[in-house]
């Protein structure tokens, strides 16, 4: 689908495309300073590292991003490459190439031993696992089934993620081919099988599941039509909607983000009702179980879970600085779903009796979400490795992240008709800005960004290829036409 937004008769770009695009410019230009700041923001707060080496990684990030945007025969040869194998070939060294990788890399870092990384601020769950709706399902049950069916050793972990992984480097190449066509969608796909934090991050958690979540969804919803989305088609899709809400509840407003699209996409407003209500009950019917079990556990209504008081409050009071930070109940307090609400409550009167500080920290946020694509590499490599071979390894992470970002800015503004003009373009920008968004009043880690990365490089594939002007004209025809 390589659709624009409605437009007028004129030719102008619709009211809300131009807001989306430069919606995205805006958080670019935020995110760019963030990286610009987040050097001096760790030395102050954690003090570690050297401000110097964080500036070192964002020299040479973005002048790997200036190279490879000037670098434009070059691109066209790798491209034109690419465009020249069999369909059929590509997929399958993609496929190949990102298993092996990702299970090889895992493999390696498994094998070295350490001593488990220290529990920095404990669990959350103060009154009792049987007792608590502090955490969603959703991961937890996908662990359970892996162990179930793989076993309990490290290596079905690595099976189970470098499978997940090869799943979205195939996803990430779909939906760029269908955006931006075959060639961007192939070198999307190569990108994202070779980005360093999806290859090194093989924890269990939540960030990979999320994103490749978000990537089967986003498929899912374009792969078909969107004008032919039959009743089955939209229960199905609400029914995978419900299980991310319970792996992350941040998804629970994208029945919204569909709604908007079916308009985007030339459905009436009576038939965008129809097909998001369908959405939206069998999303609420997916996550029915869990809400049932949290009322007879906890005798109130709880819809997924207890914790966003938490991370509001952990983000907004005195002794914040945008981070995670351990806050326990007060004493005498036993009752889960009222600490949330008292969380909530103080948050809220210190954002309103403190806006400078609200202010300030919102500027902190954005440089702790994505001032590094490396939080994750201490935890996965303690103690496994020397400190300078851990610099070396977050050098290599982020000077490869910050060339992609720099990237996708660039074609934020210079090619925003041609990328952001795709309605499955504006729909990978939608999650990169949502997240942006959310975290400027929650609290935020540089590991939050990690389900983003694969939309990002599904825009930069689409830039690389517009800037080296290499699609051949018989790929271009398998473009999905609005």
């Amino acid at each position: 689908m390589d659709t624009v937004l409605k437009q007028t008769d004129a030719g102008k770009t619709h009211w809300l495309t131009g807001f989306l695009q430069r919606l995205g410019q805006f958080v670019g230009v935020t995110i760019i300073l963030g990286i610009l700041g987040y050097p001096m923001l760790h030395r102050h707060f954690v003090g570690t590292v050297s401000p110097w080496l964080g500036y070192l990684a964002i020299a040479l990030g973005f002048g790997l991003g200036a190279a490879v945007l000037a670098w434009r025969g070059g691109l066209r040869r790798i491209i034109n490459g690419l465009a020249g194998m069999d369909r059929r070939r590509y997929v399958v060294c993609l496929l190949v190439l990102s298993f092996i990788l990702h299970f090889a890399v895992l493999r390696i870092i498994e094998s070295i031993p350490s001593p488990e990384p220290p529990d920095v601020y404990g669990s959350w769950e103060f009154f009792g696992k049987d007792k608590s709706a502090m955490y969603p399902p959703g991961d937890h049950f996908v662990g359970a089934t892996v162990r179930l069916l793989l076993g309990g050793a490290p290596l079905a972990t690595i099976l189970y993620v470098s499978g997940m992984v090869t799943f979205a480097c195939w996803m990430v190449y779909r939906l760029g081919g269908m955006a931006f066509g075959e060639p961007a969608g192939r070198l999307a796909g190569l990108l994202m099988c070779l980005l360093p934090s999806w290859l090194l991050y093989g924890n269990l958690e939540y960030d990979l599941l999320l994103g490749t979540l978000l990537l089967l969804l986003t498929y899912m919803f374009f792969v078909r039509p969107p004008g032919t989305h039959k009743w089955w088609y939209l229960a199905l899709y609400g029914l995978v909607l419900g299980f991310a809400c319970l792996v992350k509840p941040i998804c629970q407003l994208f029945p919204i983000v569909a709604f908007v699209v079916y308009l985007a996409t030339r459905s009436s407003v009576v038939q965008a009702v129809k097909k998001t209500v369908i959405i939206t009950v069998f999303m609420l019917l997916a996550i029915a179980p869990w809400t049932i079990r949290n009322y007879r556990a906890l005798g109130k209504f709880v819809f997924i879970s207890t914790n966003f008081g938490t991370v509001l409050l952990t983000a907004n009071n005195p002794d914040a600085d945008g981070r995670e930070m351990m806050i326990k109940p007060m004493p005498g307090e036993k009752d889960e779903v009222e600490v949330n609400k008292r969380q909530i409550r103080e948050a809220l009167t210190w954002i309103k009796n403190n806006p400078a500080s609200f202010l300030k920290l919102t500027v902190f946020r954005v440089s702790w979400l994505w001032g590094t694509d490396s939080s994750f590499v201490s935890n996965n490599l303690h103690e496994k490795v020397s400190p300078l071979g851990m610099n070396t390894v977050r050098g290599i992470v982020q000077v490869f992240y910050l060339a992609l970002v720099l990237i996708w800015v660039w074609g934020l503004f210079m090619c925003r008709r041609e990328i952001l003009g795709s309605v499955i373009g504006l729909t990978c920008l939608a999650p990169i800005v949502y997240i942006w968004g959310l975290h400027l009043v929650c609290q935020a880690h540089g590991q939050h960004h990690l389900p983003m990365l694969p939309f990002m490089i599904i825009l930069v594939g689409g830039v690389l290829v517009h800037r080296a002007a290499a699609a051949t004209e018989p790929l271009q025809s398998n473009r999905v036409a609005s």
